[in-house]
């Protein structure tokens, strides 16, 4: 039987459970592509009233002043500025019986830095209060982002989280799943040692359920790369970043989970114990993206990224259009042939039980 047989036979046998995955992951992408307008929409600047008020700033040495201007209303006797750091917490500092419609504030330096402060107005009319609007002297926009790293008002930003988090978690260890179970299940069911009576060599058993697996998890990438280019074409996003990008970034990352599915046969080959070998594939996933994510957000802990084959797929960096590293390519597809060539070595001299 020629490797194409077989792994047409082991789509045959396996293909319902296949579908299912690869319907669940576009739903999801897609669903994930068009929820960006409502993402985008959570960094607008969306301050209640702040149409109505215009404030300017100039730093000084070791300070800032903040000059507010509002519209005027009618019936106001005089104004009401409040100040805090967040919207909360405005009442502490309070500035009463402002005439007319501009005021200034200073700011003083805090350890270095000027405050990020809120301004509310209210006008005072008759002793009760009208509120203007509000209003702050920072970019709220660009204070989320310094923090969390990525600009999630533009597509790209909320992509490159998406890759990095969800997609990873969900094909990772769904992949490791299926990659131990096409093993193990044999030793499990007892048919281990039938099979390797009949006319096929342990090496051909290995690479023949390696290379199904392999060209399931390629499938699975394409279908999720179009669906994406699909999803963001309908947003008419398709000028922040191109369909090629979109495709090749999303099949780009096979030779992660080319290393993921080796790693996990060498496991199931070790192991012979589908119990075992599952734990060890989901805990070989999870501490890959542990370490790459523990090495992207703690300073200080960047060579953590050094030991996890994720930093060798820069999603984010392809995104925003920068070249593939192909000689990063290169080195996972050779670690993946290293692991399911040990894998194979071992399996060809391990007793198979009866």
């Amino acid at each position: 039987m020629n490797l194409g047989n077989t792994i047409v036979m082991e789509l045959k046998s396996n293909w319902r459970g296949y579908l299912v995955f690869i319907l669940v992951m576009a739903f999801i992408v897609g669903g994930f592509v068009q929820a960006f307008p409502s993402v985008a929409g959570a960094f607008e600047d969306d301050l209640k009233g702040s149409e109505y008020i215009e404030i300017e700033v100039e730093d000084g040495d070791g300070y800032q002043d903040v000059t507010l201007s509002w519209d005027e209303v009618e019936t106001a006797d005089n104004y009401t500025l409040k100040m805090g750091p967040t919207p909360s917490m405005l009442v502490p500092n309070e500035i009463h019986g402002i005439e007319g419609s501009v005021h200034t504030v200073r700011l003083e330096e805090v350890d270095g830095e000027i405050p990020e402060m809120y301004f509310v107005i209210v006008a005072v009319s008759d002793g009760t209060g009208e509120f203007i609007g509000i209003e702050t002297n920072f970019d709220r926009a660009e204070g989320l982002i310094e923090f969390i790293g990525l600009d999630y008002s533009d597509l790209r930003g909320v992509l490159s989280m998406f890759w990095g988090v969800f997609f990873i978690l969900l094909i990772g260890i769904y992949i490791a799943y299926i990659s131990v179970n096409s093993v193990s299940k044999d030793y499990d069911d007892r048919r281990m040692d039938i099979l390797l009576t009949k006319p096929i060599s342990r090496r051909q058993y290995l690479l023949e359920k390696f290379s199904t697996v392999s060209l399931y998890s390629l499938m699975l990438l394409v279908v999720v790369g179009l669906i994406t280019v699909a999803s963001v074409y309908s947003l008419g996003e398709l000028d922040t970043v191109s369909a090629s990008t979109l495709f090749n970034t999303t099949v780009l990352s096979w030779p992660v989970f080319l290393v993921i599915i080796s790693a996990t046969f060498l496991a199931a080959v070790y192991l012979e114990n589908s119990k075992k070998a599952v734990g060890f594939a989901f805990l070989f996933v999870l501490i890959q993206f542990g370490l790459d994510t523990v090495g992207s957000m703690a300073s200080g802990m960047e060579y953590l990224k050094d030991f996890t084959v994720l930093s060798y797929w820069d999603h984010e960096a392809l995104f925003y259009g920068e070249a593939v590293n192909w000689t990063q390519v290169g080195l996972l597809f050779l670690l993946s042939a290293l692991l399911i060539g040990a894998a194979v070595m071992l399996f060809e001299k391990k007793d198979v039980p009866g």
